[in-house]
C-alpha cells in the first residue's frame, strides 16, 4: 500500500487526505486540530503536533513516504513589514524539513505552490517556465521555497520533487468565515444576507478551479510525475464581477456589495497555462465555474461551520 504524510490540515491538506485515502493509500495527516479535522475519514492518522518542529515531524516520516506540503504558513495577506517574522516562524523550519525528507530517502517531496502570486501581472496565460515575479510576500514565500527544493535536488541528487502551482480551489467543505477565496466567502454573504465588504477591482481576472477537479489533478500529478513543475487549475479566465453576478443567480439573492479601494497593488490578469498538465496527465478539468458554484452553495446550506 502506498503510503503519503500531509503536512497541514487545513482547506487543501483535508480533502487530499480524503481523496488520497479513497484511493487506498494509508494517509497520515501532521498539523493542529482544526475546524477540518472533524471531516477526515476514519482510517485517516492525524497527529496534531506543531508542524514548524521538525524534531516532532521527523519522527512520523519514513523511508519510502510520499510527503505533500499543503501547510498555509504565511498569510496571503501579509505586507513586507511581516517578512521577518515569517522567516523566524517558517523559513528555517522548512529548511530543516527538507533536509530531514531528503535524509529518511522518503519517495517524493510534493509542494503546493502559488500559480495566483508567483507570475506577473499579465494578459498572457503563465506557463511554467515563464520568469516569476511574486506580486506580494505570500508568492515571495512560494518562490523562495520553490528554489529551496530544487537546490536540494542538485545538491543531494537524490531528492525527487513535484512542485504544483495552484490557481484558486473552491468547494466541498471550506470555511467561509477564513476569508481564504471569495466564492465562499460571496456565497455565505449571500445565503446570510450579509453585507459584502470588497476591497479592489472587479475587473481583475482569476482562474478557479472546482475542488474535485484539483483533487484528480493532484492525484494524476502525484502518480505520473517527477521533478516536474505544474501549473493546476481551469485554465478559464472569469472576472470578479463574472463571479458575483453567478453567485447572484445560483442563490437568487442580490449581494450587498460595499466597495473599497486598496494601497495594495492589484494584479488585474492572472491566467495560467495548463497544457503542460494535460499534456503529462492527460487531465482536463470537467466542472465548469457555474457547476461548482451551485454545488458549493449546496454544500454551504448543510451549515457544516
Amino acid at each position: 500500500m502506498e503510503q503519503i504524510v500531509i503536512i497541514g490540515c487545513g482547506y487543501l491538506g483535508s480533502h487530499l487526505a480524503n481523496y488520497f485515502s479513497i484511493k487506498h493509500w494509508q494517509v497520515k495527516v501532521l498539523g493542529r486540530n482544526s475546524v477540518y479535522t472533524s471531516i477526515l475519514n476514519p482510517n485517516i492518522q492525524f497527529i496534531d503536533i506543531d508542524i514548524n518542529n521538525v524534531g516532532q515531524v521527523q519522527e512520523e516520516i519514513e523511508e519510502g513516504d510520499v510527503v505533500l506540503y499543503a501547510a498555509g504558513s504565511t498569510n496571503a495577506t501579509n505586507l513586507f513589514e511581516d517578512v521577518l517574522v515569517d522567516v523566524q516562524q517558517y523559513y528555517a523550519s522548512f529548511i530543516k524539513l527538507l533536509d530531514t525528507c531528503c535524509g529518511k530517502n522518503i519517495k517524493k517531496f510534493v509542494f503546493l505552490s502559488s500559480a495566483g502570486t508567483v507570475y506577473k501581472n499579465t494578459g498572457a496565460k503563465s506557463r511554467e517556465d515563464d520568469c516569476l515575479e511574486p506580486s506580494n510576500i505570500y508568492g515571495l514565500q512560494k518562490v523562495f521555497f520553490e528554489n529551496l527544493i530544487k537546490i536540494k535536488h542538485v545538491e543531494s541528487n537524490n531528492f525527487p520533487y513535484l512542485i504544483l502551482r495552484v490557481s484558486n480551489p473552491y468547494g466541498g467543505v471550506q470555511n467561509p468565515y477564513k476569508k481564504q477565496g471569495i466564492i465562499p466567502v460571496l456565497i455565505n454573504k449571500a445565503l446570510n444576507d450579509e453585507e459584502f465588504i470588497f476591497w479592489g477591482n472587479t475587473q481583475a481576472v482569476r482562474d478557479f478551479i472546482f475542488i474535485d477537479d484539483f483533487l484528480e489533478a493532484t492525484y494524476s500529478t502525484v502518480m505520473l510525475l517527477d521533478r516536474e513543475v505544474i501549473n493546476i487549475g481551469s485554465g478559464n479566465a472569469t472576472t470578479i464581477s463574472e463571479v458575483i453576478s453567478l453567485v447572484e443567480k445560483r442563490t437568487e439573492k442580490k449581494i450587498n456589495i460595499v466597495y473599497k479601494t486598496t494601497a495594495q497593488k492589484t494584479i488585474m490578469k492572472n491566467i495560467i497555462d495548463i497544457s503542460k498538465l494535460n499534456r503529462l496527465t492527460g487531465f482536463n478539468p470537467s466542472t465548469s465555474l457555474e457547476e461548482g458554484i451551485l454545488s458549493t452553495i449546496y454544500q454551504m446550506r448543510k451549515k457544516v461551520f
